[in-house]
């Protein structure tokens, strides 16, 4: 019986979709609407780390969170990726939510953590099926990426305006935004090599990029196999 479960497990089909885009560019707001529209489980990196930091505080780990935090940075893939994986396989064992994915809200920032997310030893830990195309062939992770493309100003303005605590200042976005350009703009140059990347305006108002977004949705043939396909089965 065991085993029965564990092989339906591993057939089973099941989006990843990782979602970037500069501090301020309203990541965490679309993809919540996102959650609502499609039945996926929104995983927010930064506010899930801050979650298990407070509980965890006395921890090395938690030690290093706290100092990527405060001085920039990025957490290796070593540390990041068993979060991820446990996400996905709480979401897919869930037997409640019946999710069609999950949405990584902040991820990945770097090159190494893309490198470390696309491999064959990923893949087995995620329990992932073959790809929808070709049921023979090793399938790619992530199954697509939103790109939420803001300019600086609009993301200093929403940055600032949402501020979480005093560490959240022009100052700490200047770095951000900084760190944004040089590490995370490559990955998406990656993705968007790979043509798995939508790239949708979100310099409008929360209406308006809901309504972009959606119709760059409803055109993608990506977003069809990796989602929409998957809440029909």
């Amino acid at each position: 019986m065991a085993a029965s479960s564990n092989k339906t497990l591993e057939n089973q089909t099941f989006g990843i979709i990782c979602v970037m885009g500069a501090p301020g560019a309203g990541k965490g707001t679309l993809c919540t609407h996102l959650a609502e529209r499609f039945n996926l489980v929104h995983y927010s990196i930064g506010d899930n780390l801050r979650t298990w930091m407070r509980e965890n505080s006395d921890t090395p780990l938690a030690l290093r969170i706290q100092s990527k935090l405060d001085n920039q940075g990025f957490l290796s893939s070593e540390d990041l990726n068993p979060f991820l994986f446990h996400a996905v396989k709480k979401a897919k064992n869930s037997g409640q939510s019946n999710a069609a994915g999950i949405m990584f809200d902040g991820y990945p920032r770097c090159i190494e953590q893309l490198e470390s997310f696309d491999t064959e030893s990923a893949r087995e830990e995620l329990c992932l099926a073959a790809s929808n195309d070709f049921h023979d062939v090793a399938r790619s992770v992530p199954d697509v990426v939103l790109f939420f493309d803001v300019t600086r100003q609009n993301a200093r303005v929403r940055y600032l305006g949402r501020a979480r605590d005093a560490n959240d200042s022009e100052d700490k976005f200047d770095k951000r935004y900084a760190e944004f350009e040089a590490e995370t703009l490559p990955v998406v140059e990656r993705y968007k090599q790979k043509g798995i990347l939508i790239s949708v305006d979100a310099n409008g108002t929360k209406e308006r990029t809901a309504e972009v977004l959606m119709k760059a949705l409803e055109g993608s043939m990506i977003w069809q196999r990796a989602v929409i396909m998957n809440s029909l089965e």
